[in-house]
């Protein structure tokens, strides 16, 4: 067995820790940063400017990314940071914002255009100027990885980009940043978590470090995501789900399953929140890979806390599964498809066509990925 793991250089966590960045910066002698915030207009935006200025750090503020990443999005936004003499990066949002920032410094120092690296397999040649990610969401992990998913505007295709040089130098958690995120994408970004720690685990490129990384972030979801739903204000769950969103980044290094295989690209193709996607498609992956890793699925019951010593391995997993659906009520997750594809059902062609295009080339899910497989996950979620 052989395998590599990408880690972030440094990991700041803590409340008020964003007061760090102006250090960061200076330590690393930069003079103008390419800020990309979810709202420029945002109490912590303004807070971090000050901050820059009092240190005597210029910056842009770049705040387009107002969707799930698209080309346009990062395209011009690699335009800018150029245009601006940009020689770092800062995104301080969510996972939609800290996906275009990794992959517009990428872009700044490579060239090119986004669409190159995305579907014709062009890779980086040059390391991208500093970049620093802070994440007010809990649940994409996009701090912890190489990764942007990206929505191709030419063809209607949601696909990933990823290179080992586009992770965060530096990765601050501060779950004060947290504190007054709606309800909804709380819950969205939490179940992303979630499906990234489970998909992990059960991984066929899973390691030592991508299982330990995926059972901490399982076992820390059970409790913290119902708590922060029920109290927004809880610093310390907050900071809990923080946690489990870098943790659940880190794990899914080892690669995505049927889960993201489908939500992935059907997320964009319905147009459903990625964290939401998540969620319908899960409990269906399990019960699907349940008897393809089934001692592992055990495992995972003990990390949500339902396993009992006297059941088999097998209905220790079908009890995992029973928790997830448990937790998806509780925060009022969604479970159906259904609901978001307008007019007629699509057909077993188009797809196949959908999700062969994006995703379909993954061979690390547990049941082999076939033709059967993507149309049964399909009809289980309607």
């Amino acid at each position: 067995m052989s395998w590599e793991i990408v880690h972030n250089r440094r990991v700041i966590f803590g409340e008020g820790k964003i007061a760090e960045i102006p250090g960061i910066l200076q330590w690393h002698r930069k003079k103008k940063v390419f800020f990309a915030v979810y709202d420029a207009k945002a109490p912590v935006c303004a807070q971090i400017c000050g901050m820059l200025k009092d240190a005597g750090i210029d910056y842009f503020i770049y705040d387009k990314v107002v969707t799930e990443p698209d080309l346009d999005m990062i395209n011009g936004g690699r335009d800018l940071f150029l245009a601006n003499g940009c020689d770092c990066s800062l995104a301080v949002g969510g996972g939609s914002v800290i996906d275009v920032t990794k992959t517009v410094g990428m872009l700044a120092l490579n060239g090119g255009m986004v669409q190159e690296y995305q579907m014709e397999g062009r890779q980086p040649t040059e390391l991208p100027p500093l970049f620093i990610a802070v994440p007010t969401t809990s649940g994409t992990g996009a701090e912890a990885t190489k990764t942007s998913v990206v929505y191709n505007n030419f063809n209607g295709l949601k696909k990933s980009l990823y290179h080992t040089s586009m992770i965060a130098e530096v990765t601050i958690l501060d779950p004060a940043l947290t504190v007054g995120v709606p309800a909804k994408i709380t819950s969205a970004t939490g179940m992303d978590a979630l499906s990234h720690a489970i998909e992990s685990y059960v991984s066929l490129n899973a390691t030592p470090v991508t299982e330990m990384y995926g059972l901490k972030a399982i076992e820390i979801i059970k409790d913290a995501l119902p708590r922060v739903m029920e109290h927004p204000d809880d610093i310390e769950a907050r900071g809990q789900m923080m946690l489990a969103s870098y943790f659940g980044g880190v794990a899914i290094t080892a690669g995505i399953g049927i889960d993201h295989i489908m939500a992935q690209p059907l997320g964009g193709e319905y147009h459903v929140p990625h964290g939401d996607a998540c969620s319908i498609f899960l409990p269906a992956a399990m019960e699907l890979n349940l008897d393809y890793s089934t001692k592992k699925y055990a495992d995972i019951a003990k990390a949500l806390g339902v396993y009992d010593a006297g059941k088999s391995d097998r209905d220790n997993g079908l009890a995992a599964i029973e928790a997830v659906r448990k937790l998806q009520k509780t925060i009022g997750a969604p479970s159906c498809l259904r609901p978001y594809i307008k007019g007629e059902l699509p057909s077993r062609e188009k797809v196949l066509d959908v999700v062969k295009r994006t995703t379909g080339h993954i061979t690390c899910n547990p049941k082999p990925l076939t033709e059967d497989l993507i149309w049964t996950i399909f009809n289980m979620v309607l």
